[in-house]
C-alpha cells in the first residue's frame, strides 16, 4: 500500500507505537518515492526527520532504503522498525522523542554553541578548547578503552567476513570503503562511551544531545599501486550554502593510523575563513569543484581509542592508504534536535 500524494498527516498523529511524527515522515518517504513531495514545504522539517530516525537507533541510511524499496503500509513500516531494533521502543526513549518532537515544532533552531555553558567534569582541557576554536577539529586521546576497539573490529571484520591477519580476504571485489553495519553491542557501546558524550557536550554548549548510528569504514592499502582507499578526495558532507550553521562531526579510530595510512584529514582553521573563501569565488564556480587540496590539508593521527572530532565546515577526507594494515574507524557524531540546518543545499 502507498500514501496518495495528499501530506494530510500531521506531526502530532501516533500509530501503534505511539511516536509522534513517525507516521508523517512515512507519508513523506513514499510521496518522495512517487516524485510528489513538494519539498519546498517540509524543508524545514529535515532536522527533525533525522533526529527522529537516530532517536529511534536506525542505522543513518536504512529507514528510506527500507521505504524506498518496499513502500509499506504503514503498520508494516513500524513492524520493521520493531524488527530492526530487537523490540519495541521503551517508554522512556517514546516519551523522550515524543517530547523532543513537541519542542522542535514549537521553537526555531537554536544558534550553536551556547556560551558560557556549565558543562560538569570536563574531558577536553582549556588548551584543547584553545586548539578547536583556532583550527576547528580535536583529538580526544584514549576516549575508549582499547578492548572496545578490538571488540568493534573484530565486529566489523566478521560482518565483511574478512580476516585481519590475512590480506588475501581484503580484496574480495565487493568492499569499497563503507562498512553498513549499524545495530551491534560493540558498536553502540562506543556510541554512548561517556568521554565522547563529553567531548561533544562541552563543544555543544548543551547534554541534551542525541547520537547518529552511522556507519563504519574499512581504508584498505592501495593494491598493485592503484589506490582503493575510498573517499579520498577532500569535501563537504552538509550544505555550505552561506551562512553555514555550526556543526560537529566525529570518527573513532579502532586501529592505530599513522600518516601514510589513510588518516583522516581537514585544512585546519578554514572553518574561520570559508565565508571569505566562498565569496571570492565567482557564480559560476562551484566550491565544491575547486582545487581544495591546494588549502593545505594536514593528517590527524591516532591510536585505537582516539577519537577526532571536527566543525563540519572544514574540508576533510581520508588519506591514500600507503600502508601495511587498513584504517578502521567508526564514525559517532552527536548532537542537540534543534541545531540549524541550512534548507539550501549547495
Amino acid at each position: 500500500m502507498t500514501a496518495n500524494s495528499t501530506l494530510d498527516i500531521s506531526s502530532l498523529e501516533t500509530g501503534g507505537l505511539g511516536l509522534l511524527h513517525l507516521k508523517r515522515y512515512w507519508r513523506k518517504r513514499l510521496l518522495e518515492v512517487e516524485g510528489k513531495l513538494d519539498r519546498d514545504s517540509v524543508q524545514n522539517e529535515h532536522g527533525l526527520d533525522f533526529t527522529l530516525m537516530q532517536g529511534l537507533g536506525l542505522g543513518i541510511v536504512e529507514p528510506a532504503e527500507y521505504l524506498f524499496s518496499h513502500r509499506p503500509a504503514y503498520a508494516e513500516f513500524e513492524q520493521w522498525i520493531v524488527q530492526k531494533l530487537g523490540g519495541v521502543p521503551d517508554c522512556a526513549l517514546v516519551d523522550r522523542l515524543n517530547k523532543m518532537v513537541s519542542a522542535y515544532l514549537e521553537q526555531p533552531p537554536h544558534h550553536y554553541p551556547i556560551e558560557g555553558s556549565d558543562i560538569q567534569e570536563p574531558v577536553l582541557s582549556a588548551e584543547d578548547l584553545a586548539f578547536w576554536r583556532q583550527n576547528g577539529y580535536v583529538v580526544l586521546r584514549n576516549a575508549i578503552p582499547v578492548e572496545d576497539c578490538r571488540a568493534a573490529e573484530a565486529a566489523l571484520w566478521d560482518f565483511l567476513g574478512m580476516d585481519p591477519q590475512t590480506p588475501e580476504t581484503w580484496y574480495d571485489g565487493t568492499h569499497t570503503f563503507w562498512i553498513s553495519l549499524f545495530q551491534h553491542p560493540a558498536l553502540n557501546k562506543n556510541r554512548a562511551a561517556p568521554r565522547i558524550r563529553k567531548a561533544f557536550e562541552q563543544l555543544w554548549g548543551t547534554d541534551d544531545l542525541w547520537a547518529t548510528v552511522d556507519r563504519s569504514s574499512l581504508n584498505r592499502p592501495e593494491q598493485n599501486g592503484i589506490d582503493i582507499s575510498g573517499p579520498s578526495r577532500l569535501h563537504w558532507d552538509v550544505s555550505i550554502a552561506l551562512p553555514i550553521p555550526f556543526g560537529i562531526q566525529g570518527l573513532l579510530y579502532l586501529s592505530d593510523t599513522s600518516a601514510e595510512q589513510g588518516a583522516f584529514r581537514c585544512v585546519p582553521g578554514f572553518h574561520r575563513r570559508i565565508d571569505q573563501w566562498i565569496g571570492k569565488l565567482a557564480p559560476e564556480q562551484n566550491p565544491r569543484d575547486q582545487d581544495l587540496e591546494s588549502l593545505g590539508p594536514v593528517p590527524v593521527t591516532g591510536c585505537a581509542g582516539d577519537f577526532v572530532l571536527w566543525n563540519h565546515a572544514l574540508p576533510h577526507g581520508s588519506g591514500r592508504n600507503l600502508a601495511h594494515y587498513p584504517r578502521v574507524v567508526q564514525y559517532i557524531t552527536l548532537f542537540p534536535h534543534d541545531y540549524g540546518i541550512h534548507p539550501v543545499w549547495k
